[in-house]
């Protein structure tokens, strides 16, 4: 358990660290894999062995990452600023048989050292309700999908260990981080600290209980979305019916939004076979005065659902396996739940206006989405604003620079010819789009500079098309103009 959250020794802790070079980059290139963010008992084995020397980035390593014993001469000089007794009264070390043991593990990610339970990544057993987690998968989507707004007031919604609220301080004056885990948020508190955040203000509760009546420019919300007939985990089992947590969360963020405020939640929903998987979630937005982008980006079966969350941590746990599968199948089958769907909903308060509604499909990402959304919105916002299609000729597009063009070429009796291109964002959300050579040699045209009607001509122009084939391509250039565009390919520069 965490003990006393003593910002200075803290700080020289921090500071300990970042000599040692004790980085997400530094471990992986240590352990040669990267893996090392959720090592599982094998793994670990493997890790110990990499970790031969002494030196302090392999003595930290051992010591915070993968949990084994280190002597404490090795601990002493590889943090020299914090004697075992200041590491002991911070709850971070405990002296056993041969040395010390680290009480939680510290993972780096960028610069962000996050805290969280040791036995939660270990494979060691945890069945306390209240573990708390590190930094998941979810964790890094929910990051990437947050709209990074210079704002007064942030909020930080089913909080945890603290990765979010620590991202919201950088451009947040204040961040409110809420969760009903009370051993989470101490963790948060330690984070905090680690990461030299002071703007954080801590709050227990049941999800808005703790900030009724007050608003917030930007809110990211990660809840326990987990579909379970089980109430084990705070941070995974709402202990609520189905999907009900995640309906009833999406249609109060609006009312903790400022006009204008960006609200990010991961969520969660049960389908039926072959149903459209953004059918139950046009429901759940329908108005709330806000803009909504609905994203998908897995269904899963009820069994392997199941499966995920009860997957047995050794060969001891697989008698309990099978009941516990048809413990949750048996519950999905009651509930009437044939899919489960996974995604997020990102939502604008403008109230007064006419709401839109649009849905895509995530295919992977690179990093920060969060210039992306920001276009996204700015071009939904003028699309709707506009009389048909029409005006879309005398805007000048241009390609925003995180963009990457690739044309491919076949051999046509022995010749190269250029055959067709495929569009991608290097950034964000990684959509892509293919085009025929003639569409991919337009989009190129879009300067920034030149209307899309002046670039339809010049194409047509070089190609010598008929006037009919030139109205063709432009009702073509309009169609890709606007799909680029919604899809944040394109910025108007005038």
């Amino acid at each position: 358990m965490v003990g006393d959250i003593d910002r200075p020794a803290l700080s020289r802790l921090r500071a300990s660290l970042d000599r040692a070079g004790y980085t997400g980059t530094n471990v992986q290139r240590t352990l040669r894999t990267d893996r090392h963010y959720t090592a599982q008992p094998g793994e670990v084995i493997v890790f110990e062995r990499r970790l031969a020397g002494n030196s302090p980035i392999e003595t930290l390593t051992r010591l915070f990452l993968i949990g084994t014993t280190v002597s404490a001469g090795d601990v002493d000089a590889s943090l020299p600023d914090l004697p075992q007794g200041e590491l002991e009264r911070l709850g971070l070390v405990e002296a056993v048989p041969g040395g010390l043991r680290s009480t939680l593990r510290i993972v780096p990610h960028g610069d962000v050292m996050i805290a969280c339970d040791r036995n939660y990544y270990l494979d060691e057993p945890n069945d306390s309700p209240d573990v708390a987690t590190g930094v998941s998968s979810p964790s890094t989507l929910l990051a990437d999908l947050t709209v990074r707004l210079e704002v007064d007031r942030a909020l930080d919604l089913g909080a945890g260990t603290g990765i979010q609220s620590i991202l919201l301080a950088q451009h947040a004056r204040e961040v409110v981080a809420v969760d009903i885990n009370a051993r989470a948020l101490r963790y948060a508190e330690l984070n905090a600290c680690l990461s030299g955040v002071d703007n954080i203000d801590v709050r227990i509760g049941s999800w808005f209980e703790p900030v009724r009546g007050e608003h917030f420019g930007v809110i990211a919300a990660n809840p326990p979305y987990v579909m379970s007939p089980d109430a084990k985990y705070l941070y995974r089992d709402s202990g609520m019916r189905a999907d009900s947590l995640c309906r009833q969360l999406v249609r109060d963020l609006p009312d903790y939004l400022e006009e204008g405020g960006f609200a990010t939640i991961l969520i969660s929903w049960a389908l039926q076979t072959g149903q459209d998987w953004s059918e139950p979630l046009r429901g759940w937005v329908d108005g709330l005065g806000c803009d909504v982008w609905l994203l998908h980006y897995l269904t899963d079966d009820p069994l392997t659902q199941a499966a995920k969350w009860n997957r047995p941590a050794s060969p001891a746990d697989l008698a309990g396996y099978g009941a516990a599968l048809d413990r949750w199948t048996g519950y999905y089958i009651k509930e009437g739940i044939e899919e489960i769907a996974f995604g997020a909903v990102i939502m604008r308060r403008r109230s007064g206006a006419q709401n839109w509604l649009r849905t895509d499909t995530l295919h992977g990402g690179n990093g920060s989405s969060s210039a992306l959304i920001l276009r996204v919105f700015e071009a939904e916002d003028y699309l709707h604003s506009i009389d048909g299609d029409r005006e879309l000729l005398e805007q000048q597009f241009a390609l925003v620079p995180e963009h990457r063009l690739e044309e491919r070429l076949t051999s046509n009796k022995g010749e190269w010819q250029l055959h067709d291109a495929t569009l991608s964002l290097t950034e964000g959300i990684a959509f892509e789009g293919g085009f025929d050579l003639e569409t991919a040699q337009l989009v190129q045209l879009l300067d920034g500079k030149r209307t899309l009607s002046e670039a339809v001509r010049a194409r047509s122009e070089s190609l010598g098309l008929s006037a009919e084939d030139e109205s063709a391509l432009r009702q073509t250039a309009v169609e890709v103009a606007k799909r680029l565009y919604q899809l944040g390919f394109l910025v108007r520069s005038a």
